[in-house]
């Protein structure tokens, strides 16, 4: 009796430790499973993060190539290539992006992305291409002293005001033509002033040729800009394009940043500079693909190459011109031939207001006529000095004759400006919306004509981007654990990320 009762009472013993162990070993093999999950939570979570990144940086990598190697811009195309509005082939892009870079075997840190967010977004042709402006900018910053800029914008504005005087110098030319034809048609000046010069130094010869001088130039201009500069053996380029569809006519996608990207002054004269290196004018050729003449267009702004270098030819023209002019008038020399001349053409008619209107309409043109000398050197690759000194001119009063031969052109000066110079001035005073826009109008046009870039649009493309990508993770070890977690049937994890070429 009494073994069976203490045999009872060792088993009743026994049974109850090995139902407390075994509730004390399942606590602690939760709570091991809870903190190997705790471990496993924030392992998803930095790999949630790492992917989100390379995803990112994936997304920014895959800019437009060939505008990089032509322009040194970068975008992302958020169209794909395609006249999609919105941003739906972008997101699909980067869900495709993270679902590769999740995909594969199921491990221990298995994600799977479910949604892409585009908080916001930039792109180079918001508030008139300033982000363009900023990124082309920063492409240089750094190369470019201040020295430089100074000088480049003091440049311009002397050149912006010789072109602005170049009016008061053609109306010399036509009043001198109307005082000589009609003597009459000019009041009777009240001055005494005597001109005392030396008429005798004047041949019969050349007073003949004076009388025609006038009339000569002014029958020379009447010849398109071209023709008066340019070889005819020179070909020049005829590429038209559809200004119409252009960046800069057509209405335009815009994004939405919260993010700016204002172009200071300096930004705009680096701007210039970069225009000037990265695109391709007469007399240069970096093997676009779309138009020869890109300067001249962001310039003057025509839908083909040939009335875009006529109107910047006309603006040389016209600065050459009263450049010349203010260099004929400081040189007692030939400032006095054309005076002797004036005298010998007017002088009969006892006015001193005809003689001195002949005296300034002979000097305006002969300075057209080394304005052309000028022009035509300026395009076959030389230099002209900004103001000439007496040795640097070219033309002679008495034989404009042979200035006129298409192949007869100014002395070089490697001290002084070439064309690109020039066109850096006229970079430089274009108003900034018209001078960025434009520029997206030739990177555009390049672009479409490359095989596989046709449909690239600049209003598509990305330059700054907040991004947020959403996950879902299924727990692991949760299942292991007697406790009934409902709230936990999956993990969901959010993580931003922000990229910017500027």
């Amino acid at each position: 009796m009494k073994d069976g009762i203490v045999n009872k009472s060792i088993k009743g013993k026994s049974g109850s430790i090995t139902l407390f162990m075994c509730m004390t070993i399942m606590m602690i093999t939760s709570l091991g499973f809870t903190l190997i999950e705790t471990g496993r939570f924030y392992g998803l979570d930095a790999k949630a993060r790492f992917v989100t990144s390379t995803v990112a940086d994936n997304t920014f990598s895959e800019y437009i190539r060939p505008m990089w190697d032509q322009y040194g811009i970068l975008g992302i195309d958020k169209a794909h290539g395609t006249n999609d509005e919105g941003d739906n082939f972008l997101r699909e892009r980067i869900l495709d992006f993270a679902t590769m870079q999740t995909s594969g075997e199921v491990d221990y840190y298995s994600l799977n992305p479910t949604e892409i967010e585009i908080d916001d977004y930039m792109l180079l042709t918001d508030n008139n291409g300033e982000p363009f402006v900023h990124e082309a900018a920063l492409y240089y910053k750094g190369n470019i002293g201040s020295e430089l800029i100074s000088d480049i914008g003091n440049k311009s504005k002397e050149l912006n005001g010789y072109e602005g005087l170049n009016s008061n110098v053609d109306k010399m030319i036509t009043d001198g033509d109307n005082a000589l034809k009609n003597p009459d048609s000019v009041p009777k000046s009240d001055s005494n002033k005597v001109y005392e010069v030396d008429v005798s130094k004047v041949t019969e010869e050349q007073k003949k040729k004076g009388e025609h001088l006038v009339d000569d130039v002014n029958a020379f201009k009447s010849k398109g800009v071209l023709e008066q500069v340019i070889p005819s053996d020179k070909e020049v380029s005829s590429k038209t394009f559809d200004l119409a569809n252009s960046v800069s006519h057509r209405s335009l996608e815009h994004g939405n940043s919260r993010n700016s990207s204002k172009a200071t002054t300096v930004d705009k004269v680096i701007f210039s500079v970069y225009l000037r290196d990265k695109f391709q004018y007469y007399g240069k050729n970096l093997n676009h693909s779309g138009q020869d003449y890109e300067i001249e267009y962001i310039i003057v702004g025509k839908d083909n190459d040939t009335d875009n270098l006529k109107g910047v030819v006309t603006r040389l023209l016209a600065i050459r011109e009263v450049a010349n002019f203010i260099a004929l008038y400081k040189d007692p020399v030939r400032n006095g031939e054309a005076l002797e001349l004036s005298v010998a053409l007017a002088g009969v008619t006892l006015n001193p207001a005809i003689i001195e209107i002949v005296h300034y309409a002979l000097m305006a043109a002969w300075a057209y006529i080394e304005a052309v000398l000028d022009v035509r050197l300026l395009l076959d690759g030389g230099k002209v000095m900004p103001i000439k000194t007496s040795t640097e001119w070219t033309s002679d009063l008495y034989n404009i004759a042979a200035c006129l031969d298409e192949n007869f052109m100014a002395k070089n000066n490697e001290a002084g400006m070439s064309y690109e110079d020039y066109l850096l001035t006229f970079l430089v005073v274009e108003p900034s919306r018209d001078e960025s826009m434009r520029a997206l109008d030739m990177i555009e046009a390049a672009m479409n004509a490359l095989p596989y870039y046709e449909n690239i649009k600049m209003d598509h493309l990305i330059c700054d981007m907040n991004m947020t990508m959403n996950y879902e993770a299924d727990p692991m070890f949760f299942s292991l654990i007697t406790l009934d977690v409902p709230f936990l049937d999956y993990y969901s994890l959010k993580k931003k990320e922000y990229r910017s070429y500027l």
